[in-house]
């Protein structure tokens, strides 16, 4: 207990380095999966497209733009606005004093997880908003299924308990995440109950497996277990629920997923979900969401051993958040990959001449050296005679 209990500290003190790694992989992924899979390198790709690119997606996406920055100013608006907590004990007054001098601008860290959940349900409520998109984006199926089973099981904890509510100027005494997790409830359950219904057995075990493997590793904040088990089971089927959405981008990214749905048409197509540039903004707010999390229980969520109830909460936490920020990453670059041109021939490949069809009335030239040989034996044969 003590050895894995030093390995978690040692985790969160090397989170700087944990976070350069994941930005080196990511560099590597954005580098290396458009050369895999569409044969061309992002160098070639110029400043100026890059920056066309950008406005165009900004251009066609101005309803989510809007959103993001109403966001960023209401958030900004409730930082300015300061500390409104009140305290039951001059303790409790003093640790969110603490809290304050360590994260001066976030006004505690708990604002991270607060922006996650507003950015998070704007994500949904938009994908609910371009209908025509929805079944083409990652955000459906399995997992917006088990999303929702999250969503659902950190509703219950917020019944059960105050003490996982988070704090901070953006939390508005913690009813302002909770309200966003109950919003996102009926968008994610029309995503996802289709899943459900097209495979109840796998979507179950999905389900059930992860509540039952989250029950045994649990934090020991409110005491009790029954209520503790919730916490990481939330994140347990969160972190699924994000190996699903890359697992359905990489599907729709090799055209090899459907919508059953729609009468079979194919997803990945031209002129599909890799040309709508909602979804690469869908994948940009995902990362970014995921971002806080992971830098969250990289950081601010100091482990301790009185804290742990049973097995390995903080592992969980802490290393499911960041292979979480890695899927959603592997995503973006997957949408990238997809987003570039396939169609020009590869430098160097000459392409195959193209004979055309002989006309109905002229003979073949294999039909003319026939005919010319049979006039040869005709002539042979007439002058024996």
């Amino acid at each position: 207990m003590d050895a894995a209990f030093g390995a978690v500290v040692h985790m969160s003190m090397g989170a700087p380095q944990a976070l350069i790694g994941v930005a080196g992989v990511s560099a590597l992924l954005f580098l290396e999966v458009p050369r895999r899979f569409a044969g061309s390198s992002i160098g070639t790709i110029g400043v100026k497209e890059c920056v066309r690119g950008t406005a165009n997606i900004l251009c066609r996406c101005a309803p989510e733009v809007c959103g993001f920055l109403t966001i960023l100013l209401i958030g900004l608006i409730l930082r300015i606005r300061g500390d409104v907590e009140t305290h039951a004990t001059p303790v409790e007054a003093e640790i969110w004093e603490t809290i304050k001098v360590e994260w001066p601008i976030l006004m505690g860290a708990d604002t991270l997880l607060n922006l996650q959940a507003m950015i998070r349900l704007l994500v949904i409520m938009f994908v609910a908003y371009r209908a025509q998109v929805g079944g083409r984006s990652p955000l459906t199926g399995m997992a917006a299924l088990l999303m929702l089973a999250a969503a659902l099981v950190r509703g219950m904890l917020s019944t059960r308990t105050d003490v996982y509510r988070l704090e901070g100027p953006l939390s508005l005494g913690g009813d302002l995440p909770v309200a966003c997790e109950l919003a996102s409830v009926p968008f994610l359950a029309n995503f996802g109950l289709g899943e459900f219904r097209r495979s109840p057995i796998a979507a179950s075990a999905m389900v059930g497996g992860a509540l039952w493997f989250a029950s045994h590793h649990y934090l020991n904040l409110a005491r009790d277990a029954s209520i503790d088990r919730l916490f990481l089971q939330a994140h347990v089927l969160e972190f699924l629920a994000a190996f699903a959405y890359l697992a359905r981008a990489f599907c729709l990214m090799v055209d090899r997923d459907e919508d059953v749905e729609g009468g079979g048409r194919r997803l990945g197509g031209k002129g599909g979900w890799r040309c709508g540039a909602f979804v690469g903004f869908m994948h940009i707010l995902m990362t970014l969401q995921q971002a806080f999390s992971a830098y969250y229980f990289l950081t601010a969520f100091e482990p301790h051993p009185s804290l742990v109830g049973s097995g390995r909460p903080f592992c969980l936490l802490c290393g499911g958040n960041l292979l979480q920020l890695g899927a959603y990453l592997g995503a973006t670059a997957l949408f990238l990959g997809g987003c570039i041109d396939t169609e020009t021939s590869p430098a160097g490949v000459a392409e195959p001449e193209i004979m055309d069809a002989p006309e109905e009335n002229e003979p073949s030239p294999a039909q003319t050296v026939v005919d010319e040989k049979s006039d040869e034996d005709e002539e042979t044969k007439s002058e024996e005679l």
